[in-house]
């Protein structure tokens, strides 16, 4: 894969997480131009600071998030966690697998989701979230 098809093949990635209904940004995410997350206040701003400036507030709609990030996926298992339960892990078998995801009912299930990498997982499962 030549390294134009990896860039576009995250910047899909990143469209289809803030896409997802439970999307939302979270303190400590980094945003795909640097801006680490402070806080998101009511009216659609976020409020954080690039490494080379002091604190910014800027308006962030279809900012997409740097899904690389460590702080940021980690935020992204967390908003997966939210909307599927604690028991929500990543499993490595022939490609990253979403398990203990748990339903209305209390059941606990494995989503069907088989993903390449990890944060691509998550998106999934956060595209299927109730």
């Amino acid at each position: 894969m030549s390294a134009q098809q990896e860039l576009e093949e995250i910047e899909e990635l990143a469209r289809r997480a803030i896409a997802c209904k439970r999307w939302r940004w979270v303190p400590g995410m980094l945003s795909a131009k640097g801006l680490r997350v402070l806080r998101r206040d009511d009216d659609g701003y976020v409020v954080g600071y690039y490494a080379n400036h002091h604190y910014i507030a800027e308006c962030v709609p279809g900012t997409m998030p740097d899904l690389w990030d460590p702080a940021t996926f980690g935020c992204l298992l967390a908003l997966v966690r939210q909307a599927w339960g604690a028991g929500v892990h990543l499993v490595p078998d022939g490609g990253w697998i979403v398990k203990g995801a748990r339903l209305q009912n209390g059941a606990t299930v494995n989503l069907g989701i088989v993903a390449k990498n990890e944060a691509e997982a998550l998106v999934a499962a956060l595209e299927v979230a109730p």
